[in-house]
């Protein structure tokens, strides 16, 4: 096993959402050599390899990956920091397996904003989707809170020249 643990060191409030908590926890060996490949299999994954750091959103949670370290926000509570924990420990572990078959990407990815996102959406402030405005709809998206099947405008037939851009662009973000 590459990496045998990653153990919690700091755990406060959510300063994004109050209900939930951010945490800090250091990985057992240094990841550094497996964050290549990471920013590889997870389509979502912010890297830049000069400042060794790999972001990505799942589940949205908002993980932040070092050499020694992981940065956490929004898991619910310290049960799901320890189940999200966990998985990350499992695709960790199970990357540097594959990696003989896997082609590590150093390439900086970069994530659309929410106004690009915006640009795609009808547009209408509808509200149907439960957020206030299209825009805090888009912002959401991207973080992983929302889901694209919420805009209700885009399952229309007047707005289905927006649908497949979008799910091409939700999916390549792996949302």
């Amino acid at each position: 096993m590459y990496l045998e643990a990653i153990e919690i060191v700091f755990i406060q409030p959510c300063l994004a959402d109050a209900n939930k908590i951010r945490f800090k926890a250091v990985f057992s060996r240094d990841i550094a050599g497996v964050l290549p490949y990471l920013n590889a299999v997870l389509p979502n994954a912010t890297y830049n390899h000069e400042g060794q750091v790999l972001t990505f959103v799942r589940e949205g949670r908002l993980f932040t990956l070092y050499p020694r370290e992981l940065a956490v926000a929004k898991a619910a509570n310290t049960t799901d920091a320890y189940r999200l924990i966990d998985w990350l420990k499992d695709l960790i572990n199970a990357t540097y397996e594959r990696r003989d078959e896997l082609k590590p990407d150093y390439s900086l990815r970069s994530r659309p904003k929410p106004l690009e996102i915006y640009g795609w959406l009808p547009r209408t402030n509808c509200r149907k989707c439960g957020e206030l405005t299209c825009l805090a709809f888009a912002a959401k998206l991207l973080l992983g809170e929302q889901r694209l099947e919420r805009c209700a405008p885009l399952f229309t037939a007047e707005y289905a020249h927006l649908k497949e851009p979008l799910l091409e662009i939700v999916a390549a973000l792996g949302l």
